[in-house]
């Protein structure tokens, strides 16, 4: 039987080298049906990993992601944004400043706005892009079957930091773009009060880096970004284009 480890992470050693690389993207529904075309960016300058990816749906929605992680003496992220625009115009924002502590959130289609003080624990909380560098910086740490504690930023849509649980599930076949891929499954998990699971949902995400080394991002599985969303993945490899109209993605920064 595996054995299983609990125990309280207070930061994450920057194990992962991490360099400038560019991919078309794939974004999906949970039955695997294209509904968008994307594309991923990261660069490193000064010792801080970039990250941006922009998603081009056919109806006129993008959505743009932005996260900058710095790598040493440990992994450690430093901001967060993400927006959705319809037509040009916004519809939904959210943000992080984890060095000032400083969320907000903004749902346009809603009338809403949050601003919050969050408290960040440098090295163990992390949102949105930032975890895929997290769960790649865990995977030295973590055999099959043993699991850490993180803290998220999530967007409810009010900005609160919750308590998360990355397990390592091991070994498992992705199935993308017509092949099948030896991939290495993470599932992160959200741990909600007893009391509050009355009237929270809060879905588990999943990601899976390649079944070999250096880790590399194979796919992501989980909302589009607040708990009530939609269910959707990422794959490294796109499938058919979902005709998503202006697929110019993000510039490199140098």
């Amino acid at each position: 039987m595996l054995t299983v480890l609990t125990c309280l992470l207070l930061a994450i050693p920057s194990n992962v080298h991490e360099g400038d690389a560019q991919a078309f993207t794939g974004v999906t529904d949970a039955q695997g049906a294209p509904i968008a075309d994307s594309r991923y960016s990261q660069w490193v300058t000064g010792g801080l990993l970039h990250v941006e990816s922009r998603s081009d749906f056919p109806d006129g929605r993008t959505i743009v992601e932005r996260a900058t992680l710095r790598l040493h003496p440990q992994l450690a992220q430093e901001s967060w944004d993400w927006t959705l625009k319809q037509g040009g115009k916004l519809v939904r924002m959210y943000a992080v400043d984890f060095k000032t502590g400083k969320a907000e959130s903004m749902r346009v289609d809603q009338g809403k706005q949050w601003k919050e003080d969050v408290t960040i624990h440098p090295g163990k909380t992390f949102a949105g892009a930032g975890f895929l560098t997290a769960v790649k910086a865990l995977r030295t740490q973590l055999a099959v079957g043993q699991h850490m504690e993180l803290e998220a930023v999530a967007m409810t849509p009010k900005p609160r930091v919750a308590t998360v649980t990355v397990t390592r599930d091991g070994p498992a076949e992705v199935r993308m773009a017509g092949r099948t891929i030896e991939g290495d499954k993470y599932t992160i998990h959200p741990e909600i009060p007893a009391i509050a699971k009355l009237f929270v949902k809060a879905p588990d995400q999943h990601v899976w880096l390649m079944n070999s080394h250096p880790s590399a991002f194979l796919r992501f599985e989980g909302p589009l970004a607040e708990p009530d969303d939609p269910i959707i993945r990422i794959d490294l490899i796109p499938g058919p284009s979902a005709s998503a109209q202006g697929r110019s993605g993000p510039r490199p920064h140098r």
